[in-house]
């Protein structure tokens, strides 16, 4: 039989690791939740509003190839990848690869002169409020995020991309791959 002290020493070793395993659930749950989509992840479903009024979620892309790239007009390491971007969806965009390009709090006309300037003929999503920003966790930009026809994310890259390289990442997620 334990006496006294013994229980309540007991108790509180009972309730103090309850509380670390309630912690550390909550802990879990919450960070988790609020991690970064990675490789080998479901990329995260979101719908913005793109230059020509129109409005689209990553979902309607399924099935196909999509380069999901966050950038702004006023990066420099954005703008000199956006020529091989252009030739990459050009070449691909028959075989089922999609470019959604998603600007960074910008304006549709900021956003517009550049894709006018640059030539660009893949859609422009307008992230105005940078809500798909932060659920995407982009830090430096530009940031790609390679995701296959089934939804998932096969590559992630930060920097700019060269048109060798993004070849090689566009064969990966082509489909039928």
């Amino acid at each position: 039989m334990m006496n006294k002290q013994t229980r309540y020493w007991v108790r509180r070793v009972l309730f103090l690791a309850m509380v670390a395993m309630i912690g550390f659930a909550l802990y879990q749950g919450v960070f988790r939740a609020d991690a970064a989509p990675e490789t080998g992840s479901e990329a995260p479903d979101f719908r913005l509003r793109t230059l020509d009024g129109k409005t689209v979620s990553l979902s309607d892309f399924r099935g196909k190839g999509v380069m999901l790239n966050f950038w702004g007009t006023w990066c420099e390491p954005c703008r000199t990848e956006m020529p091989a971007m252009q030739q990459a969806y050009e070449k691909y965009g028959e075989q089922g690869f999609v470019i959604l390009a998603v600007n960074i709090g910008e304006t549709e006309v900021t956003a517009g002169a550049f894709a006018r300037q640059y030539g660009l003929t893949f859609p422009i999503l307008m992230d105005s409020d940078r809500n798909v920003t932060k659920r995407y966790k982009i830090g430096p930009i530009p940031s790609t995020f390679f995701i296959a026809p089934d939804g998932t994310i096969k590559r992630v890259f930060q920097g700019p991309v060269k048109l060798e390289q993004l070849e090689g990442y566009v064969r990966e997620i082509l489909p039928g791959r």
